[in-house]
């Protein structure tokens, strides 16, 4: 394993288990959940009452945790990428990491293509959710959720934007500009 790789996963390590001491990307994080967004879901809380209220708010950490590391992930491996094309793209790494999770049954996560034209078609909006999900990130929201049920399961099904965060993003994405919309990551999380 290269240096470099395994200074990335220390990199994630230490996000993982002090996440007080990285810095993030982005200061004004697109993923810190704002007024704005949690007015939104307020609706969503009332309707499922006390009921659901701690498991959805549980749900909802989950989700901040795994965008926070996610797109940290992602931002290392961009800058690796770009110093070193040797290394796998930070899509490729990160749907892998994506599948490793669900495989292991910890949660679900896929990335989704806001831009319409996607370097691979499997990113493209499957369902109603995902397609709702792109279409608020393209209005100018950074986070969507619903609850529903998947595999027979009350789930919380959320979505984060995917912005080009630094240079290196341009990379891949070289019609787009720091701060443009590249994506959405799509969450599923199992409510128990």
């Amino acid at each position: 394993m290269s240096e470099k790789i395994k200074k990335l996963f220390a990199s994630i390590i230490i996000v993982l288990f002090f996440p007080n001491l990285t810095a993030t990307a982005d200061e004004r994080s697109d993923y810190d959940f704002p007024e704005q967004q949690r007015q939104s879901t307020r609706g969503l809380d009332d309707s499922y009452g006390s009921f659901m209220g701690d498991k959805l708010t549980r749900a909802r950490e989950k989700v901040r945790m795994l965008d926070d590391v996610y797109k940290t992930f992602i931002v290392l491996i961009t800058a690796e990428y770009v110093d070193d094309p040797s290394v796998l793209p930070a899509a490729t790494l990160t749907k892998r990491v994506f599948e490793s999770m669900s495989r292991k049954g910890w949660n679900k996560a896929r990335l989704l293509d806001a831009t319409g034209t996607p370097f691979n078609p499997d990113n493209n909006p499957r369902d109603k959710f995902e397609r709702d999900a792109i279409k608020a990130m393209i209005s100018g929201e950074s986070y969507f959720e619903k609850v529903e049920k998947v595999d027979g399961k009350d789930s919380l099904r959320a979505a984060t934007s995917v912005r080009a965060v630094m240079k290196g993003c341009i990379y891949c994405h070289p019609d787009k500009k720091v701060g443009d919309l590249l994506g959405a990551i799509s969450y599923s999380i199992r409510i128990n």
